[in-house]
């Protein structure tokens, strides 16, 4: 199986460091390294688990809405990156599934 060209997560300079909360910024940066295993994976046609995904992604996502409106446009590129990590996996899967 040949993964769809798809670009690696963008990820921010980590040396600027988070204009957030350190708690959202580890939220942040366990979903980019799970979205890098599980895209890892299926490009290697291994099983993967994606249980509990989508509460963190919830959780991060309502943690970014309390932001103040300056902190959330500071978040914007980092949660676009993971938006194209999940949408590169579900296109992954998809081809896959197609395969099968």
């Amino acid at each position: 199986m040949t993964p769809p060209d798809t670009p690696p997560l963008a990820l921010p300079d980590p040396a600027a460091g988070p204009p957030f909360s350190a708690s959202l910024d580890a939220a942040i940066a366990t979903l980019e390294g799970m979205l890098r295993v599980a895209l890892a994976l299926v490009a290697a046609e291994r099983p993967i688990d994606l249980a509990g995904l989508d509460q963190r992604v919830g959780r991060v996502c309502a943690q970014a809405l309390d932001l103040p409106p300056a902190e959330g446009r500071a978040l914007r590129p980092r949660l676009a990156a993971l938006l194209a990590g999940i949408e590169a996996l579900a296109a992954q899967l998809a081809a896959a599934a197609r395969e099968d």
